[in-house]
């Protein structure tokens, strides 16, 4: 937690505050000698998602546990990346933080700062995952100015009302990797849709 106050993770920490299991940022990496070219893949880690303050409903919210697959597919893909000797540097950054609504917990209304210096006024204490993203996110653009970061979240139900559950919603500002990775996706069974990314 000191490391993470020191980085100025205003975001990672709120969203923590409430649980008595602090807050991580994870780094892994494989780091192959000659790699020219250094990807990060950033994985939502909410071990465990009650809402927050912001309760979700009692059905349904023994699956939040689930709320951390981004981070673990993450892991997965490290140890794939080692595994096959992959000449990429290739970075895992795992958001890791459970959302609770213990005494300390941060509140609706609460005005949070973000590693980047952005201030985030808080509605809904449920909507943690882009709040862990945004500083783990920022942490990878400015420590090691990838050629590409890849984000791996479980981040809305509305994207499961959108596709159904057998395809993930794929937001990209960068045509070709967005078609590497549906392609990829295609190929193994976990297929991806491309959502619109307007400028806005």
């Amino acid at each position: 937690v000191a490391e993470l106050r020191k980085r100025k993770m205003g975001a990672l920490l709120g969203v923590g505050q409430g649980s008595t299991n602090p807050p991580r940022l994870v780094v892994l990496e494989h780091a192959p000698r000659g790699a020219r070219r250094t990807v990060v893949l950033v994985g939502k880690g909410i071990t465990f998602d009650s809402g927050g303050i912001s309760i979700k409903p009692a059905g349904g919210m023994h699956d939040m546990k689930h709320d951390m697959s981004g981070a673990a597919a993450t892991v997965g893909i490290l140890r794939a990346a080692a595994l096959l000797d992959l000449p990429l540097h290739v970075v895992g950054i795992l958001a890791a933080a459970e959302n609770m609504p213990g005494g300390d917990a941060y509140r609706p209304g609460d005005v949070l700062t973000s590693m980047s210096g952005q201030t985030i006024e808080i509605q809904n204490t449920d909507a943690e995952g882009r709040l862990v993203l945004c500083d783990a996110i920022h942490y990878a653009k400015t420590h090691y100015e990838p050629d590409a970061i890849i984000d791996l979240a479980t981040l809305t139900g509305a994207c499961v009302v959108a596709l159904g559950s057998w395809t993930s919603g794929l937001f990209s500002n960068h045509e070709a990797l967005r078609e590497a990775i549906r392609r990829a996706g295609d190929a193994v069974g976990e297929r991806a849709w491309p959502m619109p990314m307007a400028d806005e």
